[in-house]
């Protein structure tokens, strides 16, 4: 029975074997008399301009027809498809031919000459007026073929001078004058982007002022190329620009109708208008009061017409949040040819919603859970496009291993649940009782008003109760630049039903006191971000600095008894603390970005408070900061917990890191990376039962902590799943002259292993 089994065991293997080598060679589907497409290359003759590599990418780009996708270096999907045999029906062969395999390309699907073409055209449109490209079918072995394209490019021209042709027509003087700032450069290689550029760029500029019908095809820019290897342009009007383009327009009528339909649409125009400052609003249902739409509407009555008014309009309309649909259209006044009337036609969103949000979690300290979010939403709250916002979640979180120690102790914190409910309301403006502020740009300034309270449960340890109050200024100044400002901003913590088992934690390690003491926070903060993170830019950045404060006012005021400032028995945090996140991206190349990020928090404790409350303080470690490293297993300083047998939750007053990471675009969804991460967390103050704990500038940097490892995402766009393994290389708890551990590192050792090598899976990229 056993060599039965074996028998047919081997033959199974053997055909797997065989199944593999046919698909394995990928020509095995190419007919008799063509071959494989395996892609092509640009190659160049001559000298080589400054921007070739760019210049190169580009022709690549556009070369057709692209060959068979590859994941690893390996043609998968051709080697599935290779797999099976034309199907006749539902079944393997269906399956592998038209639903996970994908056929091979082939050689007489390309058109080498017409692309040749093509790249010719590309270059003379950056300046190559005498390129010539050639192409060339080299083959590879029996079946297999790729192009290459030779790239013979010239002479490259330059830009001699730019003159504007106009006449002394209004027109002709504003098309003059918007010669200063010229986006066509002297001596600058001529470029087609560059013309197109500098027509939209008078083209905008005409919009400002006045000239609504005026496109930037009734702009003409000619090239003359017989100057020895230079180019002059000419723009100037083109003559069969009709009459409408050519006027300037003011506004009349500004309409708005908040309550349309496309489905309804004669009947969402119907109504009485009402005039409401600059406005006419047609909303017989009352949905909305005026006044929403007073400080979202730039164009006025008289005024002339300006671009960046019609946009800030329309931005500030779709940006209230109430509307899924916001169309302008404009019409000239009957027997007025020089006047506009403007319509917006807005489609309101549902005013009620309920959503339901459930989440995963796992982190690197070996805990893992699930929170379900409910939220109900109102979108226009008191008839004024406010948004109301009452929230109720619970989350549960249990322990799934333990950590050992150096003395072979094992850190376990139990299970936790956490129940929080919070309402809030933001209101489209910028809210407050003495006097109307109305910023002019695109984007709508908010306020948000919020209230919460949440109950964190640690089984076996203690609960905690945290009641909230915020009120908050929330504006975008630029598309790139944020601020975010809450002059009040109150959290009470109030710990309850504290163990026994906790007791006698707090015994060996009274630092974890500071995690449930009774406490108020009374202060505000303000944050400025700045991000200009986009595919097409070769470097972005993003900055954030953070500045929060508390018991500042109420220091002042309140009077001290005993040792310590209170507001109906409990002390208030006084504090001051300043965070700078700054990243840096730089794409090498379409499939290689390097990202590096700074890290910097500094609090000053004073008066009430000898450290920052628990929730204010740093923590350093797990998925999104040193992922050699646990989350708040690390510091502070030099100092290292090996008596807790709970908690891991070391905190400090100051931290500093440096994240250095090199992403890699695989296939598809597969990206890769490979990172280092350096850094640490201090106490401001001395503090005895944590020797080393202490920031001091003679010995900071010899107490940084450093981590290397590599990862892999699956990048799906709305969702971006991450797994870093990451192992340390500097360990600051152990002797000065005993921190680096490059050479301790064993991948082969199960023991190390254990120790030393984490697994972080996380959602989201780490910065």
């Amino acid at each position: 029975m056993i060599k039965g089994y074996s028998h047919i065991s081997s033959t199974v293997a053997a055909a797997l074997v065989t199944l593999c080598i046919c698909a394995c060679s990928t020509t095995r589907t190419v007919p008799e008399n063509d071959r494989l497409y395996t892609g092509a290359s640009v190659k160049w003759e001559g000298k080589k301009p400054r921007d070739y590599s760019t210049l190169t990418a580009e022709m690549s780009s556009r070369t057709r027809p692209k060959p068979n996708r590859k994941f690893a270096g390996m043609p998968i999907r051709l080697w599935l498809y290779n797999l099976g045999n034309e199907p006749k029906g539902k079944g393997l062969n269906y399956l592998l031919r038209k639903k996970l395999g994908e056929p091979p390309v082939l050689l007489s699907s390309a058109k080498p000459d017409y692309t040749a073409n093509v790249l010719e055209q590309y270059l003379v449109d950056n300046g190559f007026f005498q390129a010539t490209v050639v192409s060339e079918i080299k083959n590879s072995g029996k079946k297999k073929a790729s192009i290459t394209y030779t790239t013979t490019p010239n002479h490259r021209y330059r830009i001699k001078s730019v003159t504007f042709e106009t006449d002394s027509s209004a027109l002709g003087k504003a098309v003059a004058a918007a010669k200063e700032g010229s986006s066509l450069k002297l001596n600058r290689p001529y470029r087609l982007d560059s013309v197109v550029a500098e027509r939209n760029r008078v083209h905008s500029i005409l919009k400002e002022q006045g000239y609504y019908y005026f496109t930037p095809d009734h702009l003409l820019i000619e090239v003359d190329s017989t100057n020895n290897g230079m180019v002059d342009l000419y723009l100037k009007v083109k003559d069969e620009t009709p009459v409408a383009a050519r006027k300037q327009y003011r506004m009349k009528n500004i309409t708005l109708y908040p309550n349309y339909s496309l489905d309804n649409d004669s009947l969402s125009r119907r109504g009485t208008p009402v005039q409401y400052n600059h406005i006419r609003i047609v909303d017989s249902t009352k949905k909305f009061r005026p006044s929403v739409f007073d400080r979202s509407v730039f164009l006025k009555p008289d005024s002339l017409y300006r671009l960046t008014d019609h946009n800030t309009t329309l931005r500030r309309l779709t940006d209230l949040g109430t509307f899924k649909f916001v169309k302008g259209q404009f019409r000239t006044v009957r027997g007025d040819s020089s006047r506009l009337n403007a319509s917006f036609f807005l489609t309101p969103y549902p005013r009620r919603s309920l959503s339901a949000e459930l989440r995963g979690t796992s982190k690197s300290n070996n805990f893992a859970g699930s929170e379900l979010r409910i939220t109900a939403r109102n979108r226009n709250w008191l008839h004024a496009a406010n948004l109301l916002e009452l929230t109720l979640s619970g989350g549960l979180e249990w322990q799934v291993g333990g950590r050992t120690t150096a003395n072979n102790t094992t850190l376990r914190g139990g299970n936790s649940y956490n129940l929080k409910a919070e309402a809030a309301v933001t209101i489209p403006r910028f809210w407050q009782p003495l006097f109307n502020f109305n910023v002019k740009t695109p984007y709508v300034p908010r306020t948000r008003i919020s209230l919460s309270y949440e109950l964190f449960s640690r089984s076996q340890l203690y609960n905690l109760n945290a009641y909230s109050f915020q009120f908050q200024y929330i504006w975008r100044q630029t598309q790139y630049l944020e601020h975010k400002w809450s002059p009040i901003a109150i959290t009470y913590v109030l710990p309850t039903s504290t163990t026994a088992g906790y007791d006698s934690i707090l015994r060996n390690d009274p630092s974890q006191r500071a995690a449930i003491e009774k406490q108020f926070i009374l202060g505000g903060n303000y944050s400025i971000t700045f991000n200009n993170q986009a595919d097409n830019r070769v470097h972005s950045f993003y900055l954030n600095g953070d500045l929060d404060y508390s018991g500042n006012l109420a220091g002042l005021i309140i009077p001290k008894k005993d040792t310590a400032r209170k507001i109906i028995g409990a002390p208030f945090a006084q504090y001051v603390r300043l965070t700078a996140d700054l990243r840096h991206y730089w794409k090498l190349n379409r499939k290689l970005t390097w990202v590096n990020r700074l890290y910097a928090g500094f609090g000053i404790p004073y008066g009430n408070s000898t450290t920052l409350p628990f929730v204010k303080q740093y923590f350093i470690g797990g998925s999104s900061s040193l992922r050699g490293f646990r989350a708040r297993t690390l510091g502070p300083g030099s100092y290292r917990d090996t008596t807790s047998q709970y908690l891991a939750n070391e905190a400090g007053d100051i931290r500093l890191e440096y994240n250095s990471e090199l992403r890699a675009k695989l296939t598809g969804i597969f990206n890769a990376a490979i990172f280092i991460d350096a850094g640490n967390i201090w106490l401001k103050q001395d503090v005895p039962t944590k020797p080393g704990s202490k920031f001091k500038a003679s010995t900071f940097g010899n107490q940084i902590a450093v981590d290397a490892g590599a990862g892999l995402r699956v990048d799906a766009s709305i969702i971006v799943v991450r797994l870093d393994l990451a192992f340390p290389l500097r360990k600051p708890w152990l002797p000065s002259d005993e921190r680096w551990v490059i050479k301790d590192v064993k991948f082969g050792d199960p023991d190390w292993r254990k120790e030393n090598l984490i697994l972080n899976i996380a959602i989201g990229y780490p910065f």
